[in-house]
């Protein structure tokens, strides 16, 4: 079994986008086998950015990626095979005191087969009736329905899975450095 892709917390892998700089903090997975359907919220969006060069490239891909309609952007060649692909984007009001308004990616996914969940780094065994992803502790999954047996989770085909990633929460210093969220990026350029 390979690991669980980095699909899921990179926004900008999910098309076919070269150097792809636009993550989320956290990122909330529910796969309906019934339905044969994926959606994934990601939050707190943030980019790694080093010089100008890097700030006006992830400008660049984040118009690519939220005017993805108009601009005809592709998606990932990976996904080829998932019938339904879709990506929304919608504000979450925040309860802080400066009350801003956060940009929430939402994808859907519809899939032929529970095969086709393995590019993403989720494995169907037809034997037991279940899925299974590779346990990495850096990527700090979690889940209510789910059961880490080992170096796996395992979730029942039966039911819904649910599970979240926060892959990102031990970034050395330096990286710690360069992480710009794409909100304060977005103001910025707006003025």
């Amino acid at each position: 079994m390979e690991e669980i892709k980095l699909l899921f917390f990179i926004l900008s892998s999910f098309f076919s986008i070269e150097n792809e700089r636009i993550a989320a903090d956290k990122t909330e997975v529910r796969i309906f086998p019934q339905e044969q359907k994926i959606e994934i919220f990601q939050e707190n969006l943030f980019a790694l950015i080093q010089s100008k060069n890097d700030e006006a490239l992830v400008l660049k891909q984040w118009d690519s990626l939220y005017n993805w309609k108009q601009n005809r952007t592709p998606w990932s060649k990976a996904l080829d095979n998932f019938l339904v692909k879709d990506l929304k984007f919608t504000p979450e009001e925040m309860t802080t005191q400066t009350h801003k308004v956060l940009i929430r990616p939402y994808l859907t996914l519809k899939y032929k087969s529970a095969n086709d969940l393995s590019i993403m780094g989720i494995w169907y065994k037809s034997k037991k009736n279940e899925f299974y992803i590779n346990h990495i502790p850096g990527h700090n999954i979690k889940s209510k329905n789910g059961r880490l047996k080992g170096n796996y989770w395992v979730f029942s085909a039966n039911d819904t899975i649910n599970f979240t990633i926060e892959p990102f929460l031990n970034l050395n210093d330096n990286l710690k450095s360069s992480k710009v969220s794409l909100q304060e990026l977005l103001r910025k350029h707006k003025k």
